[in-house]
C-alpha cells in the first residue's frame, strides 16, 4: 500500500512540480543566452573598433603619422568585426541549440517514467532468463 502512495506521489510530482521547474530552468536559460550573447547590441556594433582600441589623428597633417593612425584603425576595427563575427555565430548556433534541446528534453521527460519501467522489466527478464 505505501509503494502505492509512493509512486502515486512521484507520478504528481514528476507531472507536474518537476515539469513546471524544468521549464522555468529553460525559462532561465534562455534568458542567460539573451543576456550573455546580446546579439542585439553585437550587430549594432559590429563595426566599432575592437575594445575600443584606436589611435588618435594628429593634429597637424603629418603623412606617416596619419598613414599610421589610419593603419591602427583600420586594423581594430577589422579585428572588431572578426571577432564580433564569431561572437554572432556562436550566438546564434546556442540559440540553435537551445531550441532544438528544449523539446527534447521535455519529451524525454514526458516518456522517463516509461523508459524506467522498460529497463526494469528488461532487467528483471534478463536476470530470470
Amino acid at each position: 500500500m505505501k509503494l502505492i502512495v509512493v509512486i502515486i506521489g512521484y507520478f504528481k510530482w514528476h507531472y507536474s512540480k518537476a515539469l513546471k521547474s524544468i521549464t522555468s530552468i529553460w525559462k532561465n536559460f534562455l534568458d542567460f543566452l539573451v543576456a550573455f550573447f546580446s546579439l542585439k547590441l553585437v550587430v549594432k556594433n559590429l563595426f566599432d573598433p575592437w575594445k575600443r582600441m584606436n589611435d588618435i589623428y594628429p593634429a597637424r597633417f603629418n603623412f606617416k603619422d596619419y598613414f599610421f593612425a589610419f593603419l591602427t584603425n583600420a586594423i581594430m576595427r577589422i579585428v572588431g568585426i572578426i571577432m564580433r563575427l564569431l561572437l554572432l555565430v556562436v550566438g546564434v548556433v546556442g540559440y540553435i541549440l537551445f531550441f532544438i534541446l528544449l523539446p527534447i528534453t521535455l519529451i524525454v521527460w514526458l516518456i522517463l517514467p516509461l523508459i524506467i519501467l522498460f529497463l526494469a522489466i528488461s532487467g528483471l527478464y534478463l536476470i530470470i532468463k
